[in-house]
């Protein structure tokens, strides 16, 4: 059923930043390793943009910076990180790094007969431009919830490809979701958020994200049963 992945986290104990400096954190990085694409997920010869689910991820847990990276190739790409990361400037503040905390464990990823609780510890951003648009049309909360639910599945479904991992006919994620709108800034423009939990039978890893804006920090998920 599931797979065995590769997670490496990375904390940066001795920095204190806000949720809204996260992309200027990932911003630092990303020029600081420009051949890396799979950092900043642009193509260093045209500057595009490369869609896709980010295998490094930057998150603030408790106010601390923490950068996660998954499967073997972002791991590869996270060492030359941890070598050469000494300092980070955000706000043309320069900030020395005394203390950087690494932890590299395997983690269960997929499809599971078991239902697991997670928790939103990040807003989740889960509607495109088109359930949007039908979400805030219906008024009916349960019509609503099946719009959510539809899109958590979506989510765990394009992470999955991403990861390398797919589904049989046979297996059919399922899930139940609990949650409360909240406002969200994405690049300057107010958004839909959602605060809460959902049960799925699916394994995914403390601290990955779902959903949109997932670099950035958003849809950050922890198990909590």
């Amino acid at each position: 059923f599931f797979k065995i992945m590769l997670k490496t986290t990375l904390l940066l104990n001795n920095v204190s930043l806000k949720n809204s400096q996260i992309h200027k954190l990932r911003g630092f990085i990303g020029n600081l390793f420009p051949d890396y694409d799979i950092i900043h997920n642009h193509d260093s010869s045209t500057g595009k943009s490369i869609y896709r689910y980010p295998l490094i991820q930057f998150k603030i847990l408790n106010n601390t910076p923490v950068i996660i990276a998954v499967s073997e190739q972002a791991v590869s790409a996270f060492s030359c990180i941890f070598m050469k990361l000494d300092k980070i400037v955000i706000e043309n503040l320069q900030i020395p790094i005394y203390e950087k905390d690494l932890k590299v464990e395997e983690v269960q990823f997929g499809f599971t007969d078991e239902e697991s609780i997670y928790q939103f510890i990040s807003p989740w951003i889960g509607l495109n431009q088109q359930n949007y648009l039908k979400y805030i049309e219906i008024r009916d909360k349960l019509e609503r919830n099946q719009i959510l639910k539809k899109a958590l599945t979506g989510n765990i479904l394009s992470m999955s490809k991403s990861l390398g991992y797919w589904l049989n006919k046979e297996q059919h994620i399922k899930t139940e979701i609990q949650v409360m709108e909240t406002k969200v800034n994405l690049k300057g423009k107010a958004m839909i958020g959602f605060n809460g939990v959902f049960k799925c039978n699916f394994m995914i890893p403390d601290y990955l994200g779902i959903g949109k804006s997932v670099s950035r920090g958003f849809g950050v998920v922890r198990r909590i049963i």
